[in-house]
């Protein structure tokens, strides 16, 4: 190793710091070798010269996040980027956002998980919050900003009956789905509807689908892609979450039967990248859109004597999922279906299902004694 200069100083991690004077201030820099040292130290001159820099001891954390966000639109999609200035915009920066990030203490961080705690927000948001706060202060630590995540080792708030099987999942009973169906096949978007229903795709799935994306070789539909939002809110199409959302989904009679019905509504719609499905002026489906017919229809429905509670186009996934298992479908193939991460995704969300599935299999058991 290269000789250490007078102002230069191996620190007990390892690392080294070199500190060094422009115009009566004192500066330190951080590196693991001579030769980033060298590298940091014309850096920070630069950022001197130019009025640019600022000290990490007066480095609020609102102007860190700043930096800190401008690295991350390089390599994170824009709905991602909306939620983490949503999360800390909203509630991060009204109560830390001011405070130098070298002051920050553990109990403070404690404070304000406290406060969230008892705000009316859910507990998995405020989980969120905590989690973004720390993924901001990780890297602040890599940054040599600070010396250790005040919010390192804050354990997450405990979430009440947090099994997903104990959480409200709307799923329509067969009679409901059948009143809906009739009633909302009066409208622009029943096709798209009826599709959700019958594959259990995600919404933004189901928007993205171009009609190269329905294989009716090998009977599939590959699902390669998802409506997404940039920062702005604006819609675009992204990849979806996990390497699990890539899928194919198997076609049976009624799907095609769906898709035929779509195809020929597309005849009398302009539109550019062929979609299997778009808004009544040919763009990206709109959720918003979709929702307000289904409320429409619930709100006929109920002029009719007919009374179902309100629920959105997620609900729709519930209700293939339900009948699927219903039906006895295997939760294993569910699982791929639905583009699930693990089985036990599957298992905790629809395990109110299973017990009558069992008792049916049972009943259907013969074993010869």
């Amino acid at each position: 190793m290269a000789r250490l200069g007078a102002s230069t100083r191996k620190r007990a991690d390892g690392t080294l710091e070199k500190r060094f004077t422009v115009n009566d201030k004192r500066y330190s820099i951080y590196g693991k070798n001579m030769k980033e040292l060298s590298q940091k130290e014309q850096e920070v001159r630069k950022k001197i010269e130019s009025g640019v820099y600022t000290n990490n001891r007066n480095l609020t954390l609102n102007r860190y996040f700043d930096e800190w966000l401008d690295r991350k639109r390089r390599n994170i999609k824009g709905n991602t980027i909306k939620w983490y200035v949503a999360y800390y915009k909203g509630h991060i920066a009204p109560c830390l956002g001011d405070e130098k990030l070298q002051k920050i203490e553990r109990r403070r961080i404690l404070a304000f998980q406290k406060n969230l705690s008892e705000s009316n927000l859910s507990i998995r948001t405020c989980n969120n919050i905590l989690k973004i706060l720390k993924i901001i202060l990780n890297d602040a630590v890599t940054d040599e900003v600070i010396m250790k995540n005040p919010a390192e080792g804050i354990k997450s708030l405990k979430e009440i009956n947090a099994k997903a099987a104990e959480t409200y999942h709307r799923a329509l009973t067969e009679q409901e789905q059948k009143d809906f169906m009739q009633e909302m096949e009066k409208d622009y978007y029943y096709e798209f509807v009826a599709f959700l229903l019958c594959t259990g795709m995600r919404f933004g799935e189901a928007a993205a689908l171009t009609w190269n994306d329905i294989d009716y070789k090998e009977n599939v539909i590959h699902i390669t892609k998802t409506v997404t939002f940039n920062e702005d809110n604006t819609r675009a199409i992204g990849t979806p979450k996990s390497e699990s959302g890539k899928r194919d989904v198997p076609m049976n009679e009624t799907i095609k039967g769906i898709l035929a019905k779509q195809r020929k509504k597309q005849s009398i719609i302009v539109q550019i990248e062929h979609r299997v499905f778009v808004s009544v002026g040919g763009k990206i489906i709109d959720n918003n859109a979709v929702n307000h017919a289904i409320s429409s229809a619930l709100s006929r429905l109920e002029k009719n004597g007919i009374t179902i509670e309100h629920f959105t186009a997620h609900a729709l996934r519930d209700t293939f999922a339900t009948r699927y298992i219903e039906q006895g479908g295997s939760p294993q193939t569910l699982k791929t279906i639905l583009g699930h991460s693990s089985l036990a995704m599957t298992m905790d969300l629809y395990s109110h299902v299973l017990p009558n599935t069992r008792q049916k299999e049972m009943d259907n058991l013969k074993i010869v004694l």
